[in-house]
């Protein structure tokens, strides 16, 4: 992982917002360190979700930078960032099979096949699902998923 800045970084979702109260995500300036674990939490539309969105780059934020190690990302693009998200629930496509499924973002990403397999397998193994590879994800149990 890398130290994360927010430098008075702040979203509107409308185009001129004109006080605090028009702000979905009010003004931060915080700094993550690299290699600790950090965990955001909050009632539902504090803004976290905009925030990981922020940080991702799937939003461009209103105002402020994003760093990742002192470097500015803010109008990098996601796939140059290095960075995923992990939702409470898991977005699990249940036509495909285990092995797919964690196959699937480095297929996007146009990684190695053999890269892939490697990666599949090592993962499975990781969360003990080697056995399932081969089967439909609609089959998992919930905790499975």
């Amino acid at each position: 992982m890398a130290k994360i800045t927010l430098d008075n970084l702040a979203h509107s979702y409308l185009p001129n917002p004109k006080g605090e109260d028009d702000f979905a995500l009010k003004e931060l300036n915080h700094d993550w360190a690299d290699g600790e674990a950090y965990a955001l939490l909050g009632s539902s539309g504090c803004g976290k979700s905009t925030l990981l969105n922020i940080i991702s780059g799937l939003l461009h934020p209103s105002q402020g930078r994003i760093l990742f190690d002192d470097q500015d990302v803010t109008h990098a693009p996601t796939a140059d960032r290095n960075i995923a998200q992990v939702f409470q629930f898991p977005v699990v496509y249940d036509t495909m099979t285990v092995r797919d499924n964690l196959a699937f973002p480095l297929r996007n990403r146009g990684a190695d096949p053999a890269y892939i397999a490697q990666r599949v397998q090592e993962i499975a193994h990781m969360i003990g699902m080697e056995a399932t590879l081969g089967h439909k994800a609609r089959g998992l149990t919930a905790d499975a998923k």
